[in-house]
């Protein structure tokens, strides 16, 4: 046995053994007494009334609708616009669909789109999108004008944040009182971050839902979500373990799906101080680990390594040409002898200093584990590293005021689908990580294809952007992200999305028992 796998062993055995006695006690048996004329989700995250503030739920479960939405290949589609064009380099206009009415029944028109954009475009959820005006041309039609040219404007519509509501829905002082938007299911009952029943949109301009209702409820647990799912409380659990999937596939009852979608797990160097101002020692760690054993051994071999922020095997945008398996060691002690680190797997020194770092990150399920895998691996070739768990906020409290040496955290990369979320990781000024790099061709390449409509001359800016960074490392992409979701076999209809912005329940149905 490897040190890797006895480490990992010894920090799961506890969790599932509590996962195989609770298996044990409801295998085969999933309840019928708890039947509900609700279709009943649970999921760890919290609902939002409000869309600017997290409005990813309401959005998953079918209530709100943008102009635009994503498709199942991860671009931009028509929602409530059925078309739109590039009239210049700064002007675009958006044909609204006909014969759409928000779930209060006032009808969906220009007035209403832009009253309803105009307080998404005036938030700080949109402050880095350059949007100039937005303005009716008639009452079907919508025109947004940038201050620069913008290819990534119909991506960025199609955010959670850029949903339409209904005038009726904001009161005075801008605050969503009730949620009237467009989307296949209206809103029953809401109980903030708790629960959210909705009931079908029978006047739905798209396919009619087969369920008359949904209950969305916050099961926070991992343990008492799964559980719910076998005693018959939940038709849909979301979000679960890794080391769930073979036990929940070999019980009677229950479909497992689980999809990659696109998201990182990543460790963020601040290259403005040392030791990770050297490209070399930064390229020296990302070498140093060992990808495979993390999401074999670790992650139930359920997530794969990543080696780019975007997935090749999700969209287009992701480098197909990088290194599938960058793990060196050998090649990881050269470089950082050649930094002036010398010594071993006893430690390195350079004047008289130990390499000696800490990465931070989040009590965020595997997140802690991960870092202490790295720990070891990073030991093996001489640098010595501190974990520190904290919570979120404080992590990122911390490293924004430059006091840090690496954090590691996760980033969905297509929250809205389009490869511009590069720009918020690595361009000099606009990047949102807090890892000071700096790159002139970067920032040109990212500059250059935020203008540009060619698919295929923004594409190779992209894939140059990924070669360029995965040899300077500011960041070391760690593992991709696969959701694990199960639901009862009766289930019909139901294919995870790829950016997960829609639970898909309009073509969801049950079949009788």
């Amino acid at each position: 046995m490897t040190h890797d796998s006895y480490f990992m062993m010894d920090r799961r055995t506890a969790l599932q053994t509590t996962l195989g006695t609770a298996t044990l006690a409801v295998a085969g048996c999933l309840s019928s007494n708890a039947k509900s004329a609700d279709f009943r989700i649970g999921s760890p995250w919290k609902p939002n009334r409000d869309p600017l503030d997290g409005g990813s739920m309401i959005r998953r479960l079918g209530i709100t609708e943008a102009l635009l939405g994503v498709n199942y290949d991860a671009e931009p589609a028509p929602e409530l616009a059925t078309e739109w064009v590039r009239l210049d380099d700064r002007r675009w206009e958006f044909t609204l669909r006909e014969g759409v009415t928000f779930h209060d029944g006032d009808a969906v028109d220009a007035a209403a789109v832009i009253d309803s954009l105009r307080r998404t475009t005036e938030s700080t959820a949109f402050a880095d999108v350059p949007i100039e005006t937005v303005e009716a041309v008639d009452e079907t039609t919508v025109a947004v004008t940038t201050t620069t040219p913008f290819a990534p404007l119909p991506a960025h519509l199609s955010r959670n944040e850029a949903v339409i509501l209904s005038p009726d829905a904001v009161d005075a002082d801008g605050s969503v009182t009730d949620l009237y938007s467009t989307g296949p299911f209206a809103v029953d009952s809401f109980r903030p971050e708790t629960a959210v029943r909705t009931v079908r949109n029978d006047d739905y301009y798209g396919q009619s839902p087969a369920l008359e209702s949904v209950r969305y409820e916050v099961v926070a647990d991992d343990q008492t979500r799964r559980m719910k799912l076998e005693t018959g409380e939940l038709e849909m659990a979301r979000t679960l373990p890794h080391e769930t999937v073979d036990s929940l596939e070999s019980t009677d009852g229950i479909d497992v799906y689980t999809p990659a979608v696109p998201r990182v797990r990543f460790l963020t160097f601040d290259t403005d101080s040392e030791p990770f101002d050297d490209e070399r020692v930064r390229r020296a760690v990302s070498l140093a680990i060992d990808r495979e054993t993390i999401t074999e051994s670790l992650l139930d071999g359920v997530s794969d390594p990543a080696i780019s922020p975007f997935s090749s095997s999700i969209t287009e945008w992701g480098n197909p040409d990088l290194d599938p398996n960058p793990y060196d060691p050998d090649r990881a002690r050269t470089l950082l002898s050649e930094a002036g680190w010398t010594g071993g797997t006893g430690g390195r020194t350079r004047d008289g200093e130990p390499l000696s770092v800490e990465f931070l990150t989040f009590d965020a399920r595997s997140l802690p584990l991960i870092a202490e895998v790295m720990q070891d691996h990073l030991a093996d070739v001489g640098i010595e590293v501190d974990v520190t768990v904290l919570e979120y906020s404080a992590m990122i409290d911390q490293v924004g005021q430059g006091s840090f040496d690496a954090y590691l955290t996760s980033w969905g990369t297509l929250w809205y689908p389009d490869p511009d979320r590069l720009a918020e990781m690595f361009h000099s000024t606009a990047a949102s990580l807090y890892h000071g790099y700096e790159n002139d061709r970067v920032d040109t390449l990212l500059e250059e294809a935020r203008k540009l409509d060619d698919t295929d001359t923004r594409r190779e800016r992209y894939h140059e952007v990924q070669s360029i960074v995965a040899e300077e490392a500011p960041i070391a992409v760690i593992t991709n992200y696969t959701n694990v979701i199960a639901t009862i076999t009766n289930v019909r209809g139901y294919e995870p999305h790829p950016t997960e912005s829609k639970y898909g329940l309009e073509s969801i149905s049950l079949d009788d028992d």
